[in-house]
């Protein structure tokens, strides 16, 4: 039997952000500009994201609240965590963490993806706010706006000094709290650990939902540039090893390409990860299927899938040992097989 308990008062939680969020943007948004009115939408948060709080309703945490935050992503959103006071978490903003344990409950009663996808699609129709705005404007532009108020609600430098003291006589201790920030960066976590969980049944949730134009917020670039201290420092990073050819190991990139498994892949890049290719500012690869078929690939290139590697050049925190036996048996193995077998047969 499916349970849906917490998952509805979470999203019903979320309907309460999103509409926390809109009138924040359409209090602030300028029609003239095209633009948000920074004071305006300044106070907007404060009204919305500053609150004292009592003692009585706070949460202890057993670690660290910024340590339980592994955004992988939604890299953007990690500059903004370390704003966030351990004290601005309470008990309404661990929701989110008992939604997870339900839905990954729901997930092992659903057997097969036959029934696990509708699932999934009730979520995304739930979790799809990207008309909250009501605007005719293109898919970029309008991601480019909610990104925009999104950053402004998560940098809270403004009200930095806007502390509230706490209620209680023998505390002296300051508190800054920030119930709008901390709510958004506890769903954006929520979205990144929903998209994990899916991806453990070898489903991905960001597929379905640019299949349904639905918008989940996640902002991705799909290619990310790696951050060096000196241009003229060489990059000292993991590299796959593989006996292929350069010829061989680009034939595979645009095939994985084609099945929609890599994102818009460049072949230097794909071959610098090899170790074939020199580049001073290397990117990220995008893979965009289950991570257990990412290690069989590896592995049926390079004889070897060694995490680190992977998690490095994938920019991901997510890693599965490889399935030979059951990759052995599937389509996506003899395709590339066969690939390899003519580029053997080409070069002897």
């Amino acid at each position: 039997m499916i349970h849906r308990e917490l998952t509805n008062q979470y999203l019903k939680n979320f309907d309460s952000l999103s509409e926390a969020i809109y009138l924040c943007w359409y209090n602030s948004y300028c029609s003239k500009t095209n633009q948000l009115d920074e004071e305006k939408l300044r106070t907007q948060i404060r009204s919305y994201g500053f609150y004292p709080i009592k003692n009585e309703i706070r949460k202890e945490l057993p670690l660290s609240f910024r340590a339980k935050l592994k955004f992988k992503t939604l890299t953007w959103v990690n500059d903004f965590t370390d704003s966030i006071a351990e004290e601005s978490v309470c008990e309404s903003s661990e929701l989110y963490m008992q939604t997870i344990m339900e839905i990954e409950n729901n997930l092992l009663i659903l057997k097969t993806r036959e029934r696990i996808i509708p699932y999934a699609n009730m979520l995304l129709h739930y979790l799809d706010k990207s008309n909250v705005h009501n605007q005719e404007v293109e898919e970029s532009k309008l991601n480019y706006r909610v990104k925009e108020l999104f950053r402004y609600i998560l940098d809270h430098n403004f009200i930095i000094e806007d502390n509230v003291t706490c209620q209680n006589d023998d505390c002296s201790k300051i508190y800054p709290i920030y119930d709008l920030s901390v709510r958004l960066i506890n769903h954006l976590d929520f979205v990144e650990r929903l998209i994990s969980a899916f991806i453990f049944f070898d489903i991905s949730l960001e597929r379905l939902a640019n299949q349904s134009k639905c918008n989940l917020f996640i902002f991705n670039d799909n290619t990310y540039e790696i951050e060096t201290k000196n241009d003229s420092e060489d990059i000292v990073l993991p590299k796959f090893n593989s006996s292929h050819t350069d010829e061989c190991l680009i034939k595979v990139m645009h095939h994985l390409s084609h099945k929609l498994k890599l994102v818009n892949p460049n072949s230097d890049v794909w071959l610098f990860w090899f170790g074939r290719r020199p580049l001073k500012k290397p990117e990220f690869l995008f893979w965009d299927d289950s991570p257990t078929l990412l290690s069989n690939v590896i592995q049926h290139l390079c004889g070897e899938c060694i995490a680190n590697i992977v998690k490095t050049a994938f920019n991901t925190a997510v890693f599965v040992k490889p399935t030979k036996n059951k990759y052995e048996r599937s389509r996506m193995y003899k395709e590339i097989e066969q690939i390899i077998t003519i580029s053997i047969k080409k070069n002897s």
